[in-house]
């Protein structure tokens, strides 16, 4: 007869420590500031991959991920788990601004149990020619 309650126990144990476990959600986004539309088709070391057409002064989200368990420290870069991106700018413009250097990206980090790095890709008339 105990062993019901003993396996009911264990279950809600297991259950809080994984419901309690945190992680970092991470974010790529395109600011568009510029007077041009950008197709992006980007892929990712996880496996995604998805193209998506960023409007004049647009700002759009392109990719997201929430991983359970995993933190990163201060060496983590906004181009680490990128595969390959590319980029096409209407008009037959060039983009001038390298979007794998990921000093060209804005980081912003937020620590603890539900860490955040988001990272933002500007782009500008004076990134274009």
């Amino acid at each position: 007869m105990k062993t019901p309650i003993y396996n009911f126990a264990f279950l809600s144990l297991l259950f809080l420590i994984i419901a309690c476990e945190g992680g970092t959600t991470f974010t790529k986004t395109i600011d568009n500031k510029s007077s041009e539309s950008i197709t992006i088709k980007l892929s990712m070391n996880t496996g995604y991959e998805e193209s998506f057409t960023i409007l004049s002064n647009e700002t759009k989200q392109i990719y997201w991920d929430d991983q359970l368990g995993r933190f990163v420290d201060e060496t983590y870069s906004c181009t680490q788990s990128i595969d390959s991106i590319e980029i096409t700018i209407s008009n037959n413009k060039t983009l001038n601004k390298d979007i794998l250097n990921s000093e060209n990206w804005q980081k912003e980090s937020k620590d603890g149990r539900n860490s955040r790095e988001d990272c933002t890709f500007l782009v500008t008339d004076a990134d274009i020619e």
